[in-house]
């Protein structure tokens, strides 16, 4: 039998070589993208304990609020205090010194004071979101306090999520549990940072900027957007940390003796 010459057998051969090797390149991604995957969620794990130890000192954030629809806005200033853990205060303000609500969060009250009414409304039970009184922002005054301190761990978990995709710029998409957390997907950056939240049906998106400390970087801004057009756009302008502690009476919320109380259903929205 006459043979074939041996450029001719590796000519025959070249498809099929390069079959196989698209092959074991496709199978060599899924334990590259699942290391890198890891290597991600680990550094967001980290940033987010960190956030979390800073976060049991007493800490003030003063920020910038922007809120509306498509066919209106507003924008107020909020400030919130808190110790780390216990009460949470929020006052919100519609000016220099004119007060709209304060706000008070407990283990077990969620308490709202309308300054213009002389009403208080209140919630028993697990926390209420934002949304209850006008502000779209679709989580409760503990998750906000925890996202504005970049303890991302209290809201969006730290059990690694499964299946992974790829993102942007070198990132990582990751579908949250519903159990413990929002649901959704999160992303992170190739720092382990989030850059944006979604609900997994449509509906809301948040986006999170952070400042330019490289060492930790710190959260400065959170947008959050509805498909309906509601929006929320939160603009950290100042953070403060006490030498000491704020006491039971800063932390707490004293009402007008006339002050009406009602439930957090009946309040209308800011």
């Amino acid at each position: 039998m006459k043979k074939l010459p041996r450029s001719l057998i590796l000519l025959c051969l070249a498809p099929a070589l390069l079959l196989l090797n698209a092959c074991a390149a496709r199978q060599g991604d899924k334990p590259l993208e699942a290391a890198v995957s890891r290597n991600i969620w680990n550094s967001y794990t980290q940033y987010a304990a960190k956030s979390a130890e800073e976060r049991r000192r007493p800490s003030r954030v003063q920020a910038s609020l922007r809120f509306g629809g498509n066919d209106d806005g507003r924008r107020v200033i909020v400030l919130l205090w808190e110790n780390g853990d216990g009460p949470i205060r929020l006052d919100v303000r519609a000016g220099v010194g004119v007060s709209a609500a304060k706000i008070l969060q407990t283990d077990s009250r969620f308490l709202v004071y309308s300054m213009q009414e002389n009403r208080a409304y209140y919630h028993d039970g697990p926390q209420q979101s934002l949304l209850a009184y006008g502000l779209p922002l679709p989580f409760g005054l503990r998750d906000l306090a925890a996202l504005l301190a970049g303890d991302y761990g209290a809201v969006f978990g730290l059990t690694p999520p499964d299946d992974p995709r790829s993102a942007r710029d070198g990132g990582m998409h990751f579908a949250l549990p519903k159990k413990g957390t929002p649901g959704g997907v999160l992303e992170l950056d190739s720092r382990g940072l989030p850059i944006s939240w979604k609900e997994e049906q449509g509906g809301w998106r948040l986006a999170f900027t952070h400042d330019g400390d490289e060492a930790f970087p710190r959260p400065e801004q959170i947008e959050a957007r509805h498909t309906n057009g509601n929006y929320a756009i939160l603009l950290i302008k100042e953070r403060q940390r006490p030498d000491r502690p704020f006491t039971p009476e800063q932390l707490d919320l004293k009402l007008p003796p006339d002050a009406r109380m009602l439930p957090l259903r009946q309040m209308k929205r800011l």
